[in-house]
């Protein structure tokens, strides 16, 4: 009987350990919030941790000379991390503009990608995105100066949004 009783412990500890280690490599291998391949059609958010599809109709996607990408539920988050990439789980490299190809936001109206640099952004507006108050892309600026006069907010260029902008929004 006392061996059983040892044997029995043995087993106990065993599976103990073998799922304590499960567990462990389980952590360890945690969805990847850096830069991904710049063909790969999932990602996570660095500044909200969710997990975005390339196709979510308010995606917003850095692309980086070297074939990498980062991706952001919103254009909020995408401008948040522009603005201020301290902090966010993405390499230093990731975080050096010098080292961008290009941005791509989805138009407020049609939600087709736009390069961010010829978007023209409202911002403040009473209408809100899926994180809550958001930057809304449009890629026509008369389309913009439609929506702010029926909906509030204040038109501005990629180059002048600043951190403090961003940050106000997610207050």
């Amino acid at each position: 009987m006392e061996n059983r009783q040892k044997a029995f412990r043995l087993l106990r500890a065993a599976q103990l350990i073998a799922c304590s280690v499960f567990l462990l490599v389980l952590s360890a291998c945690g969805p990847d919030r850096g830069a991904i391949k710049s063909d790969s059609e999932f990602g996570y958010c660095p500044v909200c941790r969710m997990k975005v599809k390339a196709s979510d109709p308010w995606a917003a996607e850095i692309f980086f000379k070297d074939q990498t990408k980062v991706m952001f539920e919103s254009p909020g988050d995408m401008l948040a991390f522009y603005t201020s990439p301290t902090g966010s789980e993405v390499d230093d490299a990731h975080k050096d503009r010098t080292k961008i190809d290009r941005i791509v936001v989805k138009d407020y109206q049609s939600k087709q990608a736009i390069d961010a640099h010829q978007a023209v952004f409202v911002y403040k507006s009473n209408i809100n995105g899926p994180m809550g108050a958001d930057f809304l892309p449009f890629a026509r600026r008369a389309d913009a100066e439609t929506f702010v006069a029926a909906n509030g907010g204040t038109l501005v260029s990629l180059k002048e949004v600043t951190g403090d902008m961003a940050r106000d929004l997610r207050k």
